[in-house]
């Protein structure tokens, strides 16, 4: 009876989700920019009608609309939210209405003779007048330079862990296609981050059919890959809300690309604000999932991931049923169904055991299962960020079939705790601390360790001769201060970081970038004069 019950609830979601987002009729599809002084008429017009009408028009009745697509509200401010481009110095052309023809709407503000990028970085709420008979309400837009997601759902998100509805995904609305929307499953997620009051979520967009069966529904959601299955990441603990998304793109200019480039060994994350049930919820990150459908696993390959930081051992794994792994060993299984069988734990297995033998077996082993670019790749790369929170958990390892053989890569994940930010036991601080001492430490991995240690494949010279091409160019510092500071761009001139700091004061909004910068300098500088005396400092 309960799956029933979620079913046809799942099917009345959909019809309430078709009804509520339906389009305006005769959407415009101009991407034209609009002239400074555009609407000098119209905010003329109703500076007048605002001065004549009674203020009496319940803005509850309002639904806001720009080129026919209605917008996302806080509805306890009055306030919508429109994303634009903000790196265009143009207003996006289109106009402002409101769902239905009763209401109406003009701009209080001639906004198209107001410096654009400034409007959008300082956050300005721009009134605009709805008017309908004889009584009238004065609104406001935000114009962001991120992208907003709108979520509709009967659920409450400070308490409800599992819930569903509708949402729409909007872009800069000087494009073509600028809106995507579906209906969703979703669920909170995260390990630590739960106790923070902003929540982080898994979002599955499904479909409903006719008969009420819930289908998948993959869309290429804010210029990413297609896909059913989105991550929020609520950017809660990183005062300079950029970590993550640096670090991500760090990885995907050069260790994302394995097996020729044809598959993407990593993630992307585009930052939105989110707007649930009429409620201004802040800036998150939107995330690819590493899973099948990115890495192209077929029946015989497997994706395993750690979440926490316990011993592994094969007589641990022996000893316990799968189910039991995420519990006691800090493991799951990707793309299987519940936790696989102990069949499909084979692979990872076969790794604990390499890991256990002696140094001989080992270094045969290990060269033969691992891809030396791609081991190579990772410990460059959470030795440069200071990954401690990635040795012993959010890390991948994808098994791909390569000419009859299985071949173990490695896939970094939740990158926040890096550039100096370490964990701490401590829910005052957010579990995050800053050290900027670790700047000059080296990162111990023990796998690793072993490796440089017996040199297997020749990994010393892999590692020396990929960090001095890499150094040449996308870890440049040069390279490296220009990735940061477009981080920063996104966040700060878009208006957003401010708007997520109102919303959320007790989470961090230090914005230390120079401290970041700081410890990028020292690290790199680190990194070099290891490589220069490797070999000496691995025979201390």
């Amino acid at each position: 009876m309960k799956k029933k019950a979620v079913l046809w609830f799942s099917v009345l979601l959909l019809a309430g989700f078709l009804f509520y987002f339906a389009r305006e009729p005769g959407k415009e599809k101009s991407r034209q920019s609009l002239a400074p002084g555009a609407f000098a008429g119209e905010a003329r017009q109703a500076e007048q009608l605002y001065g004549r009408l009674p203020k009496t028009l319940d803005t509850e009745e309002v639904r806001l609309c720009f080129r026919g697509e209605e917008l996302a509200c806080d509805r306890e401010s009055n306030v919508w939210y429109l994303p634009v481009d903000m790196d265009c110095a143009q207003w996006e052309a289109g106009t402002f209405t409101a769902f239905g023809d009763e209401i109406r709407i003009l701009p209080l503000v001639d906004y198209t003779a107001l410096d654009k990028q400034k409007v959008v970085a300082e956050g300005r709420r721009i009134p605009l007048l709805a008017w309908k008979d004889e009584s009238c309400a004065s609104i406001q837009v935000v114009f962001t330079g991120v992208p907003v997601v709108r979520m509709e759902t009967g659920a409450d998100l400070d308490v409800d862990t599992v819930f569903a509805g509708s949402v729409v995904f909007y872009e800069a609305c000087g494009r073509e296609d600028w809106t995507a929307s579906s209906a969703f499953e979703a669920h909170e997620r995260g390990q630590t981050t739960r106790a923070f009051p902003k929540k982080g979520y898994r979002l599955n967009l499904i479909s409903v059919t006719g008969t009420g069966v819930v289908k998948k529904n993959s869309e290429p959601v804010l210029g990413m890959r297609d896909s059913d299955s989105w991550i929020f990441y609520a950017v809660y603990s990183d005062g300079t809300k950029v970590r993550d998304r640096f670090n991500i793109e760090l990885w995907n200019r050069f260790g994302a690309s394995a097996m020729s480039g044809r598959i993407h060994m990593g993630t992307h994350m585009e930052y939105a604000e989110l707007v649930v049930n009429g409620e201004y919820r802040g800036l998150y990150g939107i995330l690819e999932p590493v899973d099948s459908a990115q890495l192209l696993l077929s029946d015989q390959e497997f994706l395993y991931k750690r979440t926490m930081g316990r011993e592994l051992s094969t007589e641990l794994l022996d000893a316990l049923e799968p189910e039991q792994y995420l519990t006691a060993l800090g493991m799951e299984i990707k793309g299987k169904e519940g936790c696989g069988s102990r069949a499909d734990w084979q692979s990872f297995r076969r790794f604990l055991s390499i890991c256990e033998a002696e140094d001989r077996t080992f270094s045969a082993e290990t060269a033969a299962l691992l891809d030396l670019e791609n081991a190579a790749d990772m410990w460059l790369y959470l030795q440069m960020i200071y990954g401690e929170d990635n040795i012993y958990k959010n890390m991948f390892f994808a098994f791909k079939k390569e000419q009859g053989a299985q071949r173990m890569y490695l896939i970094p994940w939740d990158v926040d705790l890096t550039w100096g930010n370490v964990y701490t036991d401590d829910p005052q601080a957010l579990y995050t601390v800053f050290a900027p001492e670790r700047a000059q430490d080296y990162l111990s991995w023990p796998f690793m360790d072993r490796m440089i240690r017996l040199d297997v494949g020749g990994i010393r010279s892999v590692i020396k001769e990929r960090f001095a091409k890499l150094r040449e160019g996308i870890l440049s510092d040069e390279s490296m201060q220009r990735l940061l500071e477009e981080c920063v761009h996104q966040v700060q001139d878009s208006g957003a970081f401010a708007r997520d700091a109102q919303r959320w004061p007790d989470s961090r909004h230090d914005g230390d970038y120079n401290g970041m910068r700081g410890f990028m300098e020292k690290r790199m500088k680190f990194l070099e004069k290891y490589m220069e005396n490797m070999d000496e400092w691995i025979e201390d």
